[in-house]
């Protein structure tokens, strides 16, 4: 069998595996990236969040998943997380909890929020495709680094999904 045809094969072969993937995974300077993020800048982030919601909800930053191979250099920016996923959340929890009505919708329902990224799902620009509420988790699937000026979208899908569903 020729080099192409094998690696064809291989390829086929890697998309009828359940549970395989495409995604290169991050190294040891993407890990020590997202996790220097995680202790330096993400519990001022959290806290904005919680602030926003109007209570301490329970956030979980899912760094495996966010750490992209190469890309450990940006990790700090404000463009790679902070404009892409926690801004929109934060103005969308904001927009939610300005009114007693919905502070208290909040409180009684939002249990938990999970920011990941999964490249098989996570929408390129449908950012609503990328967000789901469901029993009392809010889950946020949005690739880092991109479409860094989408926040009124990506804000707009979390209201509409929050807003459906509490």
């Amino acid at each position: 069998m020729s080099n192409f045809r094998s690696a064809l094969m291989a390829g086929v072969l890697l998309l009828l595996v359940p549970g395989a993937s495409h995604a290169q995974e991050a190294g040891l300077g993407e890990r020590r990236a997202i996790a220097a993020y995680a202790k330096e800048t993400w519990p001022s982030l959290e806290k904005a969040i919680q602030t926003a919601a109007g209570f301490a909800v329970p956030v979980t930053l899912d760094q495996k998943s966010l750490a992209l191979p190469g890309l450990a250099e940006s990790y700090a920016s404000d463009d790679y997380l902070r404009k892409t996923i926690i801004d929109p959340l934060i103005q969308s929890l904001t927009d939610i909890a300005s009114s007693d009505i919905g502070k208290d919708a909040l409180q009684k329902k939002l249990k938990s929020i999970v920011i990941h990224y999964d490249e098989a799902s996570a929408p390129a620009s449908n950012y609503a495709d990328g967000v789901s509420f469901a029993d009392g988790v809010l889950t946020v699937n949005w690739k880092p680094f991109t479409n860094v000026d989408d926040i009124q979208p990506r804000t707009k899908a979390l209201t509409t999904e929050l807003e459906q569903k509490l």
